[in-house]
């Protein structure tokens, strides 16, 4: 039995729109990480070596859990847009930008691009916790 269009189409919409969610809140998370990290750059200083493994841990599990959720999330979008290609995706009843942009979306990039910025975000928070000079300006520094 064939899924019908607009159904398929509902659910491509309802994965880009959990798409944007869990990137909007990984921004979310990590921007107050950062801010409180630099914020309170004394505080952070001053924390003993368990707190530094459980803040790091903390960091280390959202931002695993993020990115796979976002991984699962881009594969479940592309399975969706191979089916509707496959079921729905004849050139001549689009227009061609249409075509292009939705009917042909590919999202295989998607994983590796996934891994590279919540990595990024976890090592400058490692750096963070455990360099203060990458945090501390010069006339901190020298004062």
């Amino acid at each position: 039995m064939q899924i019908q269009e607009q159904t398929l189409i509902d659910a491509i919409m309802q994965v880009r729109a959990q798409i944007d969610f869990l990137w909007q809140f990984f921004m979310t998370v990590q921007i107050a990480i950062f801010a409180l990290i630099f914020i309170y750059d004394e505080a952070v200083e001053q924390l003993n070596a368990f707190a530094r493994m459980l803040a790091i841990g903390a960091v280390a599990l959202f931002d695993w859990i993020n990115a796979e959720a976002l991984k699962g999330a881009y594969t479940l979008l592309d399975a969706l847009h191979h089916q509707y290609r496959a079921d729905f995706g004849q050139p001549e009843r689009f227009h061609p930008a249409l075509y292009d942009h939705f009917v042909l979306a590919n999202f295989d990039g998607r994983v590796p691009m996934i891994s590279v910025t919540h990595s990024m975000a976890f090592g400058v928070v490692l750096l963070a916790l455990f360099w203060r000079r990458f945090m501390q300006s010069r006339a901190k520094r020298q004062a």
